[in-house]
């Protein structure tokens, strides 16, 4: 039995089959998510009705360190609309679209920075639909700690045609 059973089941009550994908309640190498660095959602960890839930893996080795603020380093919040732009993308996924997402509006609101200490951040979205339009309202955290509150527009573009 795949994934998709599992749609609307919280994953605190949802059964840990074998063929559960290793990144989470999806199988982010299938999805249409940005590869390597630009990969921001390192696995989806609640999937029910209008929700999902999302972890991005930060540590102390992580890449962005020496490059943003070497002498004090802050996590990018640019990266942080990345991630919610992702983990809006992989509810449209996981709702059956196909195509091209393309994030076109967001807000966002930083409360707290993010620093070498953090390990990871847990985002949770509330999303609805529109045709071809997704709206999500994200928060970022890690554990107790508010670090961010964003508003985004996914659109999923219909796929290029094959050439």
């Amino acid at each position: 039995m795949g994934w998709p059973a599992y749609v609307g089941m919280s994953q605190h009550a949802m059964p840990q089959p074998p063929t559960l994908a290793p990144t989470g309640l999806i199988d982010l190498d299938e999805t249409f998510l940005p590869v390597g660095r630009m990969r921001q959602i390192a696995r989806v960890i609640d999937l029910e009705g209008d929700t999902i839930g999302g972890q991005m893996t930060l540590g102390r080795d992580h890449w962005v360190w020496p490059e943003h603020f070497p002498g004090d380093p802050v996590f990018p919040g640019t990266l942080l609309i990345e991630a919610a732009g992702q983990l809006l993308a992989l509810w449209a996924w996981a709702q059956g679209s196909r195509g091209r997402p393309r994030l076109i509006r967001t807000g966002a609101e930083f409360h707290n920075p993010v620093g070498r200490e953090v390990t990871h951040l847990d985002l949770q979205a509330q999303v609805r639909r529109k045709r071809h339009l997704y709206f999500g309202s994200i928060q970022v955290s890690s554990g107790d700690l508010k670090v961010a509150t964003l508003d985004a527009v996914l659109a999923v573009l219909p796929p290029l045609s094959a050439a």
